[in-house]
């Protein structure tokens, strides 16, 4: 499913996967602000809330910015600023002020790109190979993934300055190839048959006006993603609650072995759920997070938890696929930058306080409340896509007759 596409989709792939294998501070983020600089859970939780707050603020504008200047030149310039602030923390990384401060400006500018990046990826896609396009963008970062996290959980401890120096120098290398190699202007992409993908004139707020599904669906994006990020929120504090110093290690395997085997799952789930509409197939993502929390909440072994993160792993791969593919069928291709920045950021807006909220439930209540709360919200986003399913297949006939 992947060959015979262009070469400028092979290298955003490339880019990609080298960002994945820098992919040290993230997975790490909520250790670092506890166990390097001195933070309790709770103000843990709320640093990482005010990164997502910045993140979504840099989005919001990034949006707006990507349709104005272009997709390729706003995610460019975005990533090579938060590159170069995440190099300079490397040379304080224990500063317990200066750190978090630099975090929020790196991830303001790595915000600014996300929209302009997904638009970028839809702009090389057409409905006839989006699904391959997407999944193999995924693919490809998680591939380097399987490389990123594991080294990250080695240096924690002991050479802490190369989380930054190692995430900074990824960011700026995957840049510089979409700068040099990526030539958008070559590229012919297929008009779309779709009168959903028409350029359409109006403000973006108009184009939701028409659309109020697309605001129903990011809603339940965000319970989803809410289950999703408990994989390197939840994780690594249960981890280390459970065993210790050798808590991160245990995470930073989990996480490779999570990457590998998206690596391996992703051409099959996404033949399987094929025939299936994208919402049909977030469904099935709650379903597994619901599965996979299960069997952590109820048997904290290694070998158990080993087992939960394959199905964590699928769940993760239908939504960082399936949600891409149906904002970008559903998007005017005049507005894609602004709507995946508009809808970015009330995605976003709904995590916020789930980072608090993780923490403060930890601290008063413990693991078996804060699983549950996780498994209850996948649970209740898995029946709203059903339902959104049900609804854009009648609104299909309804087209068509």
């Amino acid at each position: 499913m992947y060959k015979g596409l262009h070469r400028n989709i092979y290298y955003v792939a490339l880019a990609r996967m080298i960002l994945g294998m820098g992919n040290f501070i993230i997975p790490f983020l909520v250790l670092l602000f506890t166990d390097k600089l001195g933070y309790s859970a709770s103000l843990a939780g709320s640093l990482a809330m005010s990164i997502t707050g910045l993140y979504l603020l840099g989005s919001f504008i990034g949006g707006k910015l990507s349709d104005w200047v272009g997709h390729k030149n706003t995610m460019v310039a975005g990533e090579c600023v938060g590159a170069i602030l995440l190099l300079i923390c490397g040379f304080a990384p224990d500063a317990p002020v200066m750190v978090p401060v630099l975090l929020f400006a790196a991830y303001f500018f790595i915000g600014v790109a996300l929209p302009a990046s997904n638009a970028l990826v839809a702009d090389l896609s057409h409905a006839g190979n989006r699904d391959a396009v997407m999944s193999l963008s995924y693919l490809a970062y998680n591939l380097g993934s399987a490389i990123g996290p594991i080294l990250a959980g080695y240096l924690f401890w002991q050479h802490t300055e190369w989380i930054f120096f190692g995430n900074g120098l990824a960011v700026l290398v995957g840049i510089l190839v979409v700068a040099f190699l990526v030539n958008v202007t070559e590229q012919a992409v297929p008009e779309s048959d779709s009168d959903l993908e028409r350029a359409v004139e109006g403000s973006v707020w108009s184009v939701l006006k028409s659309r109020p599904y697309l605001i129903a669906f990011t809603l339940l994006c965000g319970m989803l993603w809410f289950a999703l990020n408990q994989m390197t929120m939840a994780s690594p504090l249960y981890l280390s609650h459970l065993f210790g110093q050798e808590g991160p290690v245990r995470f930073g395997q989990l996480m490779t072995y999570a990457c590998v085997l998206v690596v391996i799952i992703t051409p099959l789930l996404l033949r399987v759920t094929s025939g299936h509409t994208e919402t049909m197939g977030l469904a099935y993502a709650g379903l597994l997070f619901v599965l996979g929390y299960g069997l952590v909440m109820l048997a904290p072994t290694i070998p158990v938890h080993f087992l939960a993160w394959f199905f964590l792993s699928a769940g993760e791969v239908l939504v960082l696929t399936k949600e891409g593919v149906y904002l970008a069928n559903n998007s005017p291709a005049s507005h894609r930058g602004r709507i995946q920045g508009v809808l970015i950021t009330l995605r976003s807006l709904l995590l916020m306080p789930s980072f608090v909220l993780i923490g403060y439930v930890i601290d008063t209540f413990g693991y078996s409340v804060t699983w549950s709360l996780v498994i209850a919200m996948a649970m209740c986003a898995s029946i709203g896509m059903l339902f959104l399913s049900v609804r854009e297949k009648t609104r299909l006939a309804a087209t068509s007759s």
